[in-house]
C-alpha cells in the first residue's frame, strides 16, 4: 500500500506602508470602524471616536458568514480572515493567488496557472457568492476578485445555512453594493475609473459607479462595476482577455421590508492552461540548458494538422503502454516514439518565457452568469424573515494540444428561507436562525485524455509546437469525435438547518446542524464505457453538525470547535461521477478539531489571532484506470494573523502558518500519485 506525505511551512510577514493619494475629508474624528464611544456629553451632542483607516488594515467588527448570526469576529469561534476592497487595493491583490500574503494557511493552487481557486489547509477551497456556493472553478476562469466590496476567507467547514461543504475552507465574495460607509445607502453620486498599462502588453480598465435611488420616499441605491482586459503575457503565446459586468440594487420597501439584487456576467478567453517546461533536468532549472531534439519515429499522417487516435494506434501497433506507460505505473523500456534521435540531440538555452503553449490550437474560454436576490422582512421585535434565490451558470471549453480537452455546461439554482430571532432569559442570551433550502444542479461534463495517448516530451520547446506532437483536437475533428467521458448529472437537495448561539456571562456555546436529502442521477455515455450505458441513481440523508465553546477573557476570547459531516464529491464541472453512486462514495466525510484565541484592542486597531487544528477530509481521485475513487487527507497545523493600524496611514499585517498534510491510502487501492519519468525510465 502506497502512502504519500508532504510537509509545507510558511512564515509570511508583510509590512503595509500606505499613503493616501488624496486628501482625506476634514473630519478628524470620522472612522471606518463600526464601533463608536457611548455618548456621555450633554443631550443633543454626539461624539464619535475612532481612527481613520486609510491603510485599510482594520478588520470589520461583525460578520454573519460563519453562522448566519451577526457576531463580532473577535468572538467568533473559528478561524476567519476579512479582506476589504480597500485592503485589496493597498496590497495590489488581483487574483485569488494573492491572498497568501494576507490570510494564514492559504496557498496557490496547482491548476495550470489559471487562478480560479486556492488551497486552504491543504485542500481546494470552495468559492461562495454572497453566501451561496458556486460551481466548482479549478481552472476554468480567473475568479473576479476586484468585483467584491469584501472577501471573507474561512478555514474549516461552512455554516449549516450555507450548505454541507467540506472541512478545509472557502472564500465568500460579497459583491460591491450601494451601501454607504456611514449611512445605510450612498447619499450622492460617486464613482471612479482606472486604466492600467504595464509591461508584457498589460492593458486593463475598470469603472465603479454608485447611484443613490429614492423610490416612493424609500432610500436605496445602485452599484455598477465593469472591467475590460486585453493583454499579452510574460509567457509567449498567451493573450488573456476578459469582460466583467456587475450591477447591484439595494432598497428599502417601506419601514419593514428591504430588497437586494445582484447580477454578474463574466467572459474570459486566452487564460491558457500551461504545464510549463518539459524534458526537465536540474541543469535546465539551474542554468536554462534545455535538451533539444526530435523523437526517432513520427506518428502524424503526412499533411495532417494533428495526430488522431486512429493514426496513433495504426502507427504504434495499438498499445498505449509503449507510449505512456510511466503515468499508469507500467515499467517498460523506452521506444522509438518516446526516445529522442541521438543525431538531433543538442543543448540550447531556453527562455523562461517559452513554455508548453500552442497558441494556434490551445483554448480556454468560459462564460458565467451569476444572480442572487434577497427579500428581508424585519418585525417590530427585530426578528427577521428572509427569502433568497441564487443562480449560477457555466459554459466552458478547454483544449491543450498535448492531448487534454474538456467541455463543461452546468447550472445550479438555490432557494433559501430563513428566520432569525433572539431571546433574553435574564443572564442567558440566545440568538438563533432556522430555515430550509432547495438546491438543484444539472451538468454535462465532456472530457478526453485520448485514452492516455499523450506525451509531453515529444515536443521540442526550443522549436515550438508541430503537428507531430499535437494530439486529437476535438473542436476540429468533426462530428464523429468520441469523447472519453460524457457525464450527464442531476443533483437535488432539500435541506433543513439551524444555528443557535447562547451566551451566559463570559461563556458562549454555538451549535448548528443540517439535514440534507439528496437525490442524485448520473450516466456516462463516453467512449471509455464499453457496453451498455447505465444510469446510476441514489438517495442519501446525511446530517452535518458543529459545536463551538468560547470563553471571553478581559483581553481575549479563547475557543474550541468540533465539526463533522458529509458533502458531495464533484468533478471540475460540478457533476457526480457515476462510478461513485452505487457505493454511496459520492458523499465524502470530513471532520475538524480546532482551538484558538483572538484579541482585539485599541478599539479594533490591533487584532491578533492564533489557532491549532486537526482535520480530515475526503477528495475525489481519478487514476489512470478511469474509475473514480475517494481518498482522504489529514492536515494538522497552527496559524497566526496580526493586524495593527499604527496610524491612519501606516498599517502592519503579518501571517504565519505551519502545515503538515498526509495523503491517506484508499482502502484496497493504495494511493494514486504521479511519478517523475526519471524514476520509471
Amino acid at each position: 500500500m502506497t502512502k504519500t506525505r508532504y510537509m509545507t511551512g510558511t512564515l509570511l510577514g508583510t509590512l503595509g506602508l500606505t499613503a493616501a493619494l488624496m486628501a482625506a475629508p476634514a473630519l478628524a474624528q470620522s472612522s471606518t470602524l463600526p464601533a463608536a464611544a457611548e455618548n456621555t456629553e450633554p443631550e443633543g451632542e454626539i461624539i464619535v471616536k475612532g481612527a481613520r483607516d486609510i491603510a485599510g488594515v482594520v478588520t470589520k467588527e461583525v460578520s454573519s458568514t460563519l453562522f448566519g448570526l451577526d457576531k463580532p469576529l473577535v468572538d467568533t469561534p473559528r478561524s476567519i480572515t476579512d479582506i476589504s476592497d480597500k485592503l485589496l487595493s493597498r496590497y495590489n491583490i488581483k487574483t485569488v493567488y494573492d491572498f497568501t500574503a494576507v490570510a494564514a494557511g492559504t496557498y496557490t493552487g496547482s491548476f495550470f496557472g489559471v487562478p480560479g481557486a486556492i488551497a486552504i489547509r491543504g485542500s481546494v477551497a470552495d468559492n461562495y457568492f454572497n453566501g451561496f456556493q458556486g460551481i466548482t472553478n479549478f481552472a476554468n476562469f480567473p475568479t473576479p476578485v476586484d468585483a467584491s466590496s469584501d472577501i471573507e476567507i474561512v478555514r474549516g467547514p461552512p455554516s449549516p445555512i450555507f450548505g454541507s461543504g467540506q472541512v478545509g475552507g472557502f472564500l465568500n465574495f460579497i459583491p460591491k453594493s450601494a451601501r454607504g460607509e456611514k449611512t445605510k445607502y450612498v447619499q450622492r453620486l460617486t464613482g471612479d475609473a482606472s486604466v492600467t498599462l504595464g509591461s508584457y502588453g498589460q492593458r486593463e480598465g475598470t469603472a465603479n459607479l454608485a447611484i443613490p435611488v429614492k423610490l416612493g420616499g424609500n432610500e436605496g441605491g445602485i452599484a455598477l462595476y465593469g472591467k475590460l482586459e486585453d493583454s499579452d503575457s510574460f509567457y509567449r503565446g498567451m493573450h488573456p482577455k476578459s469582460q466583467i459586468g456587475q450591477a447591484t440594487y439595494s432598497s428599502d420597501l417601506g419601514s419593514h421590508l428591504s430588497l437586494n439584487l445582484t447580477y454578474q456576467f463574466l467572459h474570459s478567453d486566452g487564460y491558457l492552461k500551461n504545464i510549463g517546461w518539459n524534458r526537465v533536468t536540474q541543469d535546465l532549472i539551474d542554468n536554462r540548458n534545455y535538451v533539444s531534439g526530435r523523437p526517432v519515429a513520427t506518428i502524424v499522417a503526412p499533411g495532417a494538422p494533428f495526430i488522431t487516435t486512429a493514426q496513433f494506434f495504426a502507427r504504434t501497433g495499438g498499445s498505449t503502454l509503449k507510449f505512456y506507460a510511466p503515468a499508469i505505473g507500467v515499467l517498460i523500456a523506452p521506444n522509438d516514439f518516446t526516445r529522442l534521435d541521438p543525431a538531433t540531440i543538442t543543448t540550447v538555452k531556453l527562455s523562461p518565457r517559452t513554455t508548453f503553449l500552442d497558441p494556434g490550437f490551445d483554448i480556454n474560454e468560459a462564460h458565467t452568469h451569476t444572480a442572487v436576490g434577497g427579500l428581508t422582512y424585519t418585525f417590530d421585535n427585530d426578528s427577521q424573515l428572509k427569502f433568497e434565490s441564487f443562480l449560477n451558470t457555466l459554459k466552458s471549453r478547454n483544449y491543450q494540444s498535448y492531448g487534454f480537452a474538456t467541455v463543461f455546461d452546468a447550472t445550479v439554482t438555490e432557494q433559501r428561507l430563513t428566520y432569525k430571532f433572539a431571546a433574553d432569559l435574564g443572564a442567558l442570551s440566545i440568538k438563533s436562525i432556522v430555515g430550509g433550502t432547495y438546491r438543484h444542479s444539472r451538468s454535462h461534463d465532456l472530457g478526453s485524455l485520448n485514452d492516455f495517448v499523450i506525451s509531453e516530451d515529444r515536443r521540442d520547446l526550443s522549436v515550438g509546437p508541430t503537428s507531430d506532437d499535437r494530439f486529437n483536437d476535438p473542436f476540429l475533428s468533426g462530428p464523429g469525435y468520441q469523447w472519453a467521458t460524457s457525464v450527464f448529472s442531476k443533483i437535488s437537495d432539500l435541506a433543513g438547518f439551524f444555528v443557535t448561539d447562547a451566551s451566559l456571562g463570559p461563556v458562549s456555546l454555538t451549535v448548528g446542524g443540517r439535514l440534507d436529502s439528496y437525490r442524485v442521477k448520473a450516466i456516462n455515455r463516453g467512449s471509455e464505457v464499453r457496453g451498455v450505458f447505465v444510469t446510476q441513481r441514489d438517495k442519501q440523508r446525511p446530517f452535518n453538525y458543529n459545536a463551538s465553546l468560547s470563553y471571553k477573557l478581559p483581553w481575549a476570547t479563547a475557543y474550541a470547535t468540533y465539526a463533522k459531516g458529509k458533502s458531495l464529491q464533484l468533478t471540475q464541472g460540478g457533476a457526480i461521477n457515476p462510478t461513485l453512486i452505487p457505493t454511496g462514495a459520492y458523499l465524502g466525510t470530513s471532520k475538524l478539531k480546532e482551538v484558538g484565541i483572538k484579541s482585539s484592542q485599541m478599539g479594533g486597531r490591533f487584532f491578533v489571532a492564533f489557532d491549532a487544528y486537526d482535520q480530515r477530509r475526503s477528495y475525489l481521485s481519478i487514476p489512470a484506470t478511469g474509475v473514480a475513487t475517494v481518498s482522504a487527507l489529514r492536515t494538522r497545523g497552527i496559524e497566526g494573523e496580526l493586524r495593527w493600524l499604527v496610524t491612519p496611514r501606516f498599517g502592519i499585517t503579518a501571517t504565519s502558518a505551519y502545515q503538515r498534510t498526509k495523503q491517506l491510502p484508499t482502502p484496497g487501492a493504495g494511493t494514486f500519485i504521479t511519478v517523475p519519468s526519471c524514476l520509471t525510465n
